[in-house]
């Protein structure tokens, strides 16, 4: 390793190494600095920085930030949203936050915040807690000592490079980070080939609700953020994304084919960024290893349609803690608590499937039209699936008739 500087004020000085400062890495960080742990966070990027992400925050995220003092500043950062509203082919239903509150752990609203703003008060929070963050460093690759992680090899800012070690390296860095990579990597949902084109536009009317709107071979996801503005995603099958050049052009055609969208948004400005995401439907085909764990949408990644990209990570890094804490004390054998916190994570199971059925119906104009028609209809079930497709209610509700005497009841 010659030429690298091992940083080593004490052995193994860090009980984590996080790679990654979005919500799975901060949050991660924040919990386990709270718990007594020394904890560093290493991210390439400065902060604020933009972030393509859909910036929805469902209503069951609320209890997670508020648990980490969070909550009051995004709430002041970000817009409330009432409800999601889900049209296309001539029909209009809404899935109302407010309905079937008793049935679930999830606040009446959600939020919809810039991830400018929502990352770096996290990243700010860490540091207050008396966690440390580098910002402006890279990770180069993992430090093994046999078979077990110890540490990572780090670039600063000025390119030297350095060795960090610890007990444990969290891997928060997306599916395209290194951890994901020397993990075994990532596979796809080979049907589900497609991409998102994101950017922001103007807030026209959308009030109080995110909206997504189905055309065929499409859809676009929007949120209001507030100061006038929205999160725009367009999400087609890969082999429509064209140049650079022409998304512009492709973000103006799928709004224009989206039932009354453009009467509520308008076109990104000429100085928007805009940038495109995906492909959509990956996971990592190891999600830990002896002395690391992935956390967020480093373990996998399905798309912007249901908003529950920030859910995962919070929640993720909420199961992520409940695991190493215990190994770290002592109190927990170390191989224990990474199984732990394996089957900790099948709580999602029910949301992927959940939401890699829509994305199989919803494209096909027939099957949309047919299912958009019965949520109109039945706007109850509306409510049920945005409410199914987070944690707020769980399948065992789905067996108690007071829910569904609620659901069929509404009109």
């Amino acid at each position: 390793m010659a030429g690298t500087r091992i940083e080593d004020g004490a052995s193994d000085a860090f009980d984590a190494i996080v790679v990654g400062a979005g919500p799975a890495g901060t949050h991660t960080a924040l919990r386990l600095v709270r718990a007594g742990r020394r904890v560093v966070v290493l991210d390439k990027s400065r902060f604020p920085r933009v972030k393509p992400c859909g910036e929805f925050l469902a209503p069951e995220c609320l209890p997670l930030l508020d648990e980490l003092g969070l909550l009051d500043g995004a709430r002041r950062a970000g817009h409330a949203i009432a409800s999601m509203r889900l049209s296309g082919y001539e029909r209009d239903a809404v899935a109302d936050f407010s309905r079937l509150t008793e049935f679930g752990s999830g606040p009446a609203h959600g939020l919809a915040v810039r991830r400018e703003r929502l990352d770096a008060a996290a990243v700010d929070a860490v540091r207050a807690a008396g966690g440390e963050v580098r910002e402006g460093w890279s990770v180069a690759g993992l430090v093994r000592r046999g078979e077990r992680v110890c540490g990572v090899r780090t670039r600063r800012p000025d390119g030297e490079e350095v060795v960090l070690r610890a007990r444990f390296v969290v891997g928060a860095d997306g599916l395209r980070g290194r951890t994901v990579r020397e993990l075994g990597g990532i596979e796809r949902t080979r049907w589900l080939d497609r991409m998102a084109v994101w950017t922001r536009v103007p807030d026209r009317g959308l009030g109080d609700g995110a909206r997504v709107h189905f055309a065929p071979g499409s859809f676009c996801a929007v949120a209001p953020v507030g100061d006038g503005e929205a999160t725009l995603n367009v999400v087609v099958d890969r082999d429509r994304i064209p140049s650079r050049r022409g998304l512009r052009d492709l973000v103006s055609a799928r709004l224009d084919a989206s039932d009354g969208l453009r009467d509520r948004v308008g076109l990104p400005g000429p100085s928007a960024d805009l940038f495109t995401i995906g492909p959509l439907a990956v996971r990592a085909r190891r999600i830990t290893a002896p002395g690391v764990a992935l956390v967020g949408d480093a373990c996998g990644y399905v798309d912007p349609m249901t908003g529950e990209g920030l859910y995962y990570a919070m929640r993720g890094a909420q199961l992520a803690t409940e695991a190493l804490v215990p190994a770290l004390e002592g109190r927990v054998d170390e191989a224990a608590a990474l199984r732990g916190y394996e089957r900790s994570r099948r709580e999602f199971a029910h949301r992927r499937t959940m939401a890699l059925l829509l994305q199989r119906a919803l494209p096909r104009p027939r099957v949309a039209s047919g299912v958009l028609a019965l949520l109109e209809r039945r706007p109850g079930l509306a409510s049920l699936a945005a409410g199914m497709t987070g944690r707020a209610i769980e399948p065992r509700e789905l067996l108690r008739p007071a829910l569904w005497r609620e659901v069929l009841s509404a009109r």
